[in-house]
């Protein structure tokens, strides 16, 4: 699957998430763009850890699928020469593929310091 991200919501990540580590979740629409970003301010955060906000984001996953806006995956701030997902989340992004009944999730990184957006399709 070929997902593209809108310039809107590149800009919004950069704007939002300029520390590792941050995050927030992705919406897609029909044509594999990914139109939404919220982010995840409640999420716990230390210099090394995102931990969601679960709770809150399964309210707004709820109120994008009104607006015809699906769940894709993740996005979160890595730490400058950080470029490769940890085992931890790759585990996690396994649980929510899951629980979620996707065939792929979409795993953002953003690394502020670099201004470098990679992606995993798990």
């Amino acid at each position: 699957m070929k997902i593209r991200i809108s310039d809107t919501v590149i800009n919004a990540i950069k704007e939002n998430l300029c520390l590792p580590e941050k995050g927030g979740i992705l919406g897609v629409d029909e044509n594999f763009v990914v139109t939404k970003f919220y982010n995840d301010s409640t999420g716990i955060t230390t210099k090394s850890r995102y931990i969601p906000d679960i709770k809150k984001l399964n309210a707004v996953i709820q109120n994008w699928a009104l607006e015809g806006v699906s769940f894709i995956g993740f996005v979160h701030t890595h730490p400058k020469g950080s470029e490769k997902l940890s085992s931890l989340d790759i585990e996690y992004a396994e649980k929510i593929k899951t629980q979620c009944n996707l065939t792929e999730i979409l795993m953002l990184l953003y690394i502020p310091a670099e201004e470098k957006f990679l992606q995993y399709l798990i």
